[in-house]
This record gives structure tokens, sequence and C-alpha cells, in this order.
């Protein structure tokens, strides 16, 4: 039986790399912002409440797409949605080159928000799931995640090259200015549709889908008497308020320290580089020490970390470089780890998809509630809004400590019964 694991896994692994590729390149427009905030804040002339609107209206989609979205996946080939998602999250960029007010960005945060989480976000999970066998299942995901972690790392590269040659040649001398920034937006676009047309092409949809696993009302109320469930929707909400809040490392690392606008998108860029080796990894680890005990001390990582940038007065530039890298091994190792709870938790195998639908609507509100509390943060308090802002994301880290101590006593209390 193993080794009818390995050989079908190993014959899709190809298959995982494009499924890999895509579910990195396809956010790289709607996050553009993040990697150079301060760059696109001065271009389009916008507030930091604003630009947390703009990450709002993406996110507000996850809500939808999480719970839903597995619905069109059952009746539309994961294939097409992922081949038209990244075609139209590419147009869509184009349209991006254009947008010359708030209102126009807002449309189009809006139409990425449909193509790269309602539409596409499912049929990756889906199209995943397909290639493997059930006890294969995390090390696709695994391999999935590293494999989206080498890519962002690659195209963050290459996209910074570009926004750095165009913005020289246009002036902007070693800063980033509106025509660099649209060099990179049409590279991310121009990647987008090529790849969609590849994967209309080339990749094949699992002939093995099971049918049954459709959306219907008696699978929600089955998983929402899980008490398991709720709790691993506050353990994910806690993981990922550290992954919509590292972003803001780089402005606060140009006002604070004074970096080149520049040295401070290396910085959040790092992350990517560091997001392979922490997912397999923190993987490897969790399996032979378990993955409660990996989760605290990843979570108790981050705490302390976001506490010191925070509440330390004076922090030399490589100290916080190196404390951004602690942070970041905490932030995928948990991250990578988080939905492979769900075995230890005993969820049944036939209500999984929609138990994932759960957590994910409810653990990826911080895709909405972060961008808009920072932006409000940092209008009101200016500079001194991050420290306020990263003493709360801590305290977060905290609450996730709270939440796996209730996990493993729920654990140990299913296990009595």
């Amino acid at each position: 039986m193993a080794e009818k694991v390995a050989s079908k896994l190993k014959g899709n692994m190809w298959r995982l790399v494009i499924l890999a590729i895509a579910g990195s390149l396809i956010y790289g427009l709607p996050y553009f912002r993040t990697y150079y905030y301060d760059a696109y804040l001065e271009a389009y002339n916008l507030t930091n409440t604003q630009m947390g609107t703009l990450g709002a209206m993406f996110g507000v989609f996850g809500m939808v797409s999480y719970l839903f979205g597995g619905v069109v996946a059952d009746f539309i080939s994961p294939k097409k949605l992922i081949s038209v998602s990244l075609i139209l999250t590419g147009i869509a960029g184009f349209c991006h080159l254009f947008a010359t007010s708030y209102s126009m960005l807002l449309v189009i945060y809006l139409v990425w928000g449909f193509t790269a989480l309602f539409a596409f976000w499912p049929a990756l999970v889906k199209g995943i799931r397909g290639l493997a066998a059930a006890n294969e299942q995390g090390k696709a995901y695994g391999f999935m995640e590293a494999g989206r972690g080498v890519t962002n790392a690659v195209h963050l590269a290459i996209a910074l090259a570009i926004i750095n040659a165009v913005s020289r040649s246009t002036g902007g001398g070693s800063d980033i200015n509106a025509a660099g920034l649209k060099g990179g937006i049409v590279f991310y676009s121009v990647v987008v549709i090529v790849l969609g047309v590849l994967v209309l092409l080339f990749f094949k949809d699992d002939k093995g889908g099971d049918k049954s696993e459709r959306f219907n009302f008696k699978q929600i109320l089955t998983v929402v008497k899980l008490p398991q469930v709720w709790i691993l929707c506050l353990i994910l909400c806690c993981t990922y308020v550290m992954n919509m809040s590292y972003a803001y490392f780089n402005p606060y690392a140009t006002s604070a320290f004074g970096m080149a606008m520049i040295g401070g998108t290396i910085v959040t860029i790092m992350a990517d580089y560091i997001r392979p080796f922490a997912s397999v990894g923190g993987g490897v680890l969790a399996d032979r020490i378990g993955r409660p005990r990996i989760m605290v001390i990843c979570f108790l990582i981050m705490a302390i970390g976001t506490f010191a940038i925070a509440l330390f007065p004076t922090m030399s530039v490589p100290v916080f470089v190196i404390v951004c890298a602690i942070i970041y091994v905490g932030m995928y190792c948990n991250y990578g780890i988080v939905f492979s709870l769900m075995e230890d938790g005993g969820i049944p195998m036939e209500v999984s998809g929609t138990a994932i639908g759960l957590i994910s609507t409810i653990g990826y509100l911080p895709e909405v509630i972060c961008p808009l509390t920072a932006g409000a943060i940092l209008d009101t308090y200016s500079a001194t809004g991050y420290k306020y802002y990263f003493i709360a994301v801590g305290i977060m880290m905290l609450i996730g400590i709270l939440g796996m101590f209730i996990w493993n006593r729920s654990l140990k209390r299913k296990a009595k019964v």
C-alpha cells in the first residue's frame, strides 16, 4: 500500500509543481502593494486607511470563497477554474495600469478577490487532493507550501530587479517610482496569463474525484457540533494574524531605522526565502515531537520577537533583520502544520471538506481585519502606531498558545470518552 501511495505522488509531482507555481504567482498582484508599501502609497496618493481597505476588499471574498467555493469546484473542473482565474487575474493587472482613482483600485481588488480566492483557492486545494492518496495528503500539501515559497522568492527577486531598473531609467535613482511599480505590474500580469494558458493546455484533472463530497447542510450540522473545529478556527486565526502583519515590518524598518526603501522591501521578501525551509523542517519536527508542541514553541517565538520589535527603544538594523527572520521561521512552521491538526482531532474524513471551509472562513478573518486595523492605527498614531499594532499582534500569538492548551485538553477529554 505504501508503495502505491509513493508511486502515485511521484507520478503526479510535475502537476504538483505546476499548482505550486500557480498558487504563488496568482497572489503576486493582489499583494503587490504590501511589498512596496510606501512607494505604492505615494504613487496612487492613498492613505494608510485606504491601503487597508484595499486589502479588506480582497479579503472579504475569502469569507465567501472558503465556505462556498468548494461547491463551484464540484461542478466545474479544477483545471478550468485555475486557468480562468489566472488569466482573469492578469487581465485585471493590466487594468491596474490605467487606474487613476481610489474607486478604480477598489474595483480591481474586488475582481482579484473573486479570481484569486473564490474561484481559485478551492480549485487549487481540490486539485492537490487528487494528486495523492489519503495518507499522502500531508506530504502533498507540505511540498506545495514549500514550492510556493520557492516560487515567491524567485518571482519577488525578479520583480524587484525589474522595478529597480525601470525606476532608475525613468529618473527615480535609488528610489522606487510610479513607473517602476507599473513595470512590476506588467511583469506579474504577463506571467499569470501565460501560466493560465499553460495550465489549460497541459494540466489534467484527476478522474477519481469523489462526487459524494458535494456541499450539503447535513455536513455543516455535523461539523458545527465538533468542538475541535471551533478550536482550530481560533488557532488558525491567531496563526494567520502574523501572516497578514509581517508586511508592516517593511514600512516600520524605513520609518524607525531609516533603512532605504529597497532595504525595507528585502526585509519582507526575506520571508519567502525562509518559507520552504520552515514549512518542510517544521513538518518533519512536528512528526517527531508532536504537532501541538511545535506550534506552542512557534507561537512563543513569534510573540517574543514581535514584543521585542515593539518594545525595545533601540535596535540595530542587523538585530532587527535577525529577529524578523526568527519570526518568519515560527510563522511558516505553524502555517504549514495547522491543518494537519485535523487528523489529531479525529475530524471525520467524510466531512473534512466542510470542516476546512468553516475553519478557513473564520480562521482567515485576519485577511480583512488586520489591514483595516493597521491602517486605522497608523493614520491615528503615525510612526508610533507600528509599536501599538505589533503589541496587539504579540498578544494574538499568546492567545494562540492558549488555544493550543485548550486543544490539548479537548483531545485528552475526547480520549477518555
